[in-house]
């Protein structure tokens, strides 16, 4: 029954324009924020550890623009995968990523694109098929149903999605051998320490960071662009915001590469802190015997 009432909602969406789906996930991001439920919670921990000088009144000013800002977000990218194909110069203010990402691909070792959990990465995708054929990692959601969904609608961007195994590493290499482009989402948090993850400094506290964009860099030396799209209520347009990774991410050492990624991934969020995803359990360490910071009681 949960699943079909989703489903129609998402059709739904799919009939509406892409500014009104934005304001209709605002709507539900300003309800969420009210609710008080877990994102919020979440969210909470999260800025009181990364902005401890903020003062409280103000953190919780950005705990709510950011459900607003997440709520947004997350409507329009569902909008995209069903609704009706859109020019991107109607949504996106490219702000010279199409050139950046050209350039570094003359270097000829194939370009990872860097997108964190900020804004509409979503928007991003036709972009970069415009600049590169790309392959990009998918993780299948936890509601079945819409995995095709989500699958049907990044295809038809251009990019190639693949699957989180050894095939999808397989096609990633293969992609940055042939002078290809691959996404990868650089503050997932991987499962396990070890081969797909290390302890790395973010903001300060350990989080569990992948290895993965550290080790493709390394050996196909293959530069990192990190690009984030945000949303300007002003002209209704996302605008691309990017630059060139630490060349540190390409470093013998996964501590190191690790530490050079998240000082990137925290460079885009300190200068758009309401956008990004702030109700993810980034400093959720798997295995750890340190208490989650999110198992602690907040007010």
């Amino acid at each position: 029954m949960r699943e079909r009432v989703l489903a129609a909602l998402i059709r739904l969406l799919g009939r509406l324009s892409f500014r009104r789906v934005g304001r209709l996930g605002a709507l539900v991001g300003r309800m969420l924020y009210r609710w008080s439920g877990r994102e919020v919670r979440n969210a909470r921990i999260n800025l009181a550890l990364c902005f401890p000088d903020m003062d409280e009144p103000a953190r919780e000013r950005l705990v709510r623009a950011n459900l607003i800002e997440t709520g947004r977000s997350m409507a329009q990218m569902v909008r995209l995968w069903v609704g009706d194909r859109m020019r991107p110069t109607d949504l996106v203010d490219d702000n010279g990523f199409e050139q950046a990402g050209r350039d570094l691909l003359a270097r000829g070792h194939g370009l990872i694109f860097a997108l964190p959990h900020l804004g509409n990465w979503e928007l991003i995708a036709e972009s970069m098929a415009d600049i590169v054929p790309t392959t990009a990692l998918y993780r299948p959601p936890r509601m079945a149903f819409m995995d095709d969904i989500m699958h049907a609608g990044r295809a038809r961007s251009g990019v190639t999605p693949v699957p989180i195994d050894r095939t999808g590493l397989k096609a990633l290499h293969a992609a940055l051998q042939r002078g290809e482009g691959i996404v990868i989402l650089p503050d997932q948090v991987p499962k396990t320490a070890g081969a797909s993850g290390v302890v790395a400094p973010f903001f300060g506290h350990p989080a569990m960071t992948m290895t993965l964009i550290g080790r493709l860099a390394r050996r196909h030396r293959a530069p990192v662009l990190f690009c984030c799209a945000v949303y300007d209520e002003h002209t209704g347009r996302h605008r691309l915001h990017h630059f060139e990774g630490d060349p540190g991410i390409g470093a013998e050492s996964p501590e190191e590469s690790a530490t050079a990624l998240n000082r990137d991934v925290e460079r885009c969020v300190r200068e758009f802190p309401s956008h990004y995803q702030w109700t993810y359990r980034r400093f959720e360490i798997p295995g750890s015997q340190t208490p989650s910071p999110y198992s602690r009681r907040t007010t």
